[in-house]
């Protein structure tokens, strides 16, 4: 075996220096991407340490991210709500529970929304005005 040009620890400071950025410790190591990601396969301490600097910079952005949403900054707020929030309705898929959404409308009675697949609009075309209930396409 080749004697290897940069030692395990040299390789785990340059990942801790870079919080877990690969390119950023290669380009202070001054080798290649595929260097870190070698030496993370064979090292296990090397593995370990990429992982948990990569878990440390999700919580420093995930700090800057809470900062944001504190100023109301609008792009936070957003996609606070569309991510973590999805499962409370203000995420990109409609949420209906598996049932029709009924919306009260200043028209006298109910208006029923279902959410039907792109595949199912055509069928629904077919039965034409007469359908009790208004078909919205989702995903």
């Amino acid at each position: 075996m080749a004697k290897q040009r940069y030692s395990v620890g040299e390789i785990v400071e340059a990942l801790e220096q870079s919080h877990g950025l690969i390119t950023i410790a290669a380009a202070s190591l001054g080798c290649s991407r595929a260097t870190i990601h070698n030496y993370a396969k064979r090292y296990p301490t090397v593995k370990e340490t990429l992982y948990w600097q990569r878990r440390e910079l999700c919580d420093i952005a995930m700090h800057a991210l809470w900062q944001a949403v504190e100023r109301e900054e609008p792009w936070a707020i957003l996609f606070v709500l569309k991510t973590f929030g999805a499962d409370r309705g203000y995420g990109d898929e409609p949420q209906t529970g598996g049932g029709p959404l009924i919306i009260e409308t200043v028209v006298p009675g109910p208006v029923v929304f279902h959410v039907v697949r792109p595949d199912e609009v055509e069928a629904l075309d077919e039965i034409g005005h007469t359908a009790p209930t208004l078909a919205i396409a989702g995903r």
